[in-house]
């Protein structure tokens, strides 16, 4: 029995010796790289099937914060207390509304996929400071109502947005307005539940004159913000989304025809329910979301730039990239694998792209990059053995932010024969 454990321990010594170290180079400039001539153009970052999330998309949080417009005395719209607590319960229902999309009703029979709502939203102050939450009163006379008919109407009058805003480039601005109090007491008015969206910033009125059910107008609160990320009603015939067929606008089945069967229920259409949200929709706002210097984006509690797990992303089989990313793990393209990159992907700090032995990847007018000016570590290249992992690079390939005090611990290698997805 001794020597046979002495014949395995002498085995397991000989075959260690014997085993091919791996040995990495690292690129982290493009001078690191013969730049191929890209042979096709590239079409892929700017359109919108590109951009539907999926199991990588992490949740985005955009930045809102509450104003409340009032008249001089300050009795027309909330108290500051019940406001806030009011416009606290509307956003947590609103955010669970997200949280639970549903199938489309429409067209009849579709097999529409059902995604995650990719993004809620957070109260958040313009500069950091602890005594602003992100809740604020005015009082102003001449633009504390909204009225959205008669001559003196001023749903779409930007006035109130262009005082008042805070942090508008980066913050969804919603402004709280009663409706007028002389309008209320028309019988021909009525103060409904209303909203407008102007630019980032939104109004909505009819709150206060329904003080008890704030999650009345979570529905509202999540359409209008839809016209802000870019989506438009899904009733007209050409709103970009393929997935949402043209319709009547029925607000239920309870009408005449054509409005006495299945009627809509997407979030950007007026209907009773207004809980579905498309692929082709949340595209639209997650390319929004991923392309630098976008509205979208520029909305977003920046959460980006650091490492988020050191669990890798793995890829194991052909995977192509179109559409822009940011990624905050380290990405790992494992033997007999090929990943193709076509547009931009921000590399959080200290991450870096690992092919190892076998593994191909290919640049095709790929950006790489920290969107936030951080290092990140740039391309690792596993040899072992006569086997390498095989970098490509095609037309405008670009890679920023790079550590510059990498070292490898192998000569640049040969990686093999090109390979094409």
């Amino acid at each position: 029995m001794k020597n046979l454990i002495a014949l395995s321990i002498v085995f397991s010594v000989l075959f260690l010796a014997c085993s091919p170290k791996v040995s990495k180079y690292l690129i982290t400039d493009i001078t690191d790289l013969e730049i191929r001539k890209q042979t096709s153009k590239n079409y892929h970052c700017n359109k919108n099937e590109n951009h539907i999330p999926d199991s990588l998309s992490r949740m985005k949080y955009i930045r809102v914060n509450i104003h409340f417009m009032d008249d001089s005395t300050g009795t027309k719209n909330f108290s500051m207390e019940k406001g806030k607590n009011y416009m606290k319960q509307l956003l947590v229902n609103a955010n669970k509304r997200l949280g639970d999309n549903k199938k489309m009703n429409l067209p009849l029979g579709n097999n529409t996929a059902v995604l995650p709502i990719n993004y809620r939203y957070k109260i958040s102050s313009a500069n950091g400071d602890p005594k602003d939450d992100g809740f604020y009163k005015h009082l102003d006379n001449d633009l504390f109502y909204f009225l959205n008919k008669g001559k003196n109407r001023n749903n779409y009058n930007r006035d109130v947005v262009k005082k008042y805003n805070i942090g508008g480039d980066s913050i969804i601005n919603i402004f709280v307005l009663p409706h007028h109090p002389d309008s209320v007491k028309s019988k021909s008015y009525k103060p409904h539940k209303t909203g407008i969206a102007l630019g980032t910033s939104l109004k909505v009125a009819g709150l206060v004159e329904d003080p008890d059910k704030p999650w009345e107008f979570a529905t509202l609160l999540n359409h209008e913000i839809g016209h802000i990320l870019g989506l438009s009603h899904s009733w007209v015939r050409n709103d970009r989304c393929e997935d949402t067929p043209q319709h009547p606008n029925c607000w239920d089945k309870n009408s005449a025809p054509p409005c006495d069967g299945t009627h809509s229920n997407n979030m950007m259409d007026y209907n009773n329910s207004q809980m579905a949200v498309t692929p082709d929709q949340l595209a639209i706002i997650n390319k929004g979301f991923n392309k630098l210097l976008s509205k979208n984006r520029e909305l977003l509690k920046v959460d980006w730039c650091e490492r988020e797990s050191d669990i890798d992303i793995i890829i194991q089989d052909s995977v192509h990239w179109k559409g822009y990313r940011d990624v905050q793990r380290d990405i790992r393209v494992l033997p007999g694998a090929v990943f193709e990159v076509s547009c931009r992907i921000g590399m959080a700090a200290g991450t870096k792209i690992i092919v190892e032995p076998g593994g191909f990847l290919k640049l095709n007018s790929a950006y790489l990059h920290n969107s936030c000016g951080i290092r990140w570590e740039g391309i690792e290249v596993l040899t072992k053995g006569k086997v390498s992992g095989t970098v490509e690079a095609y037309g405008n390939f670009r890679m920023e932010n790079v550590l510059d005090d990498v070292v490898s611990t192998l000569e640049r290698p040969v990686f093999g024969s090109s390979k094409t997805n």
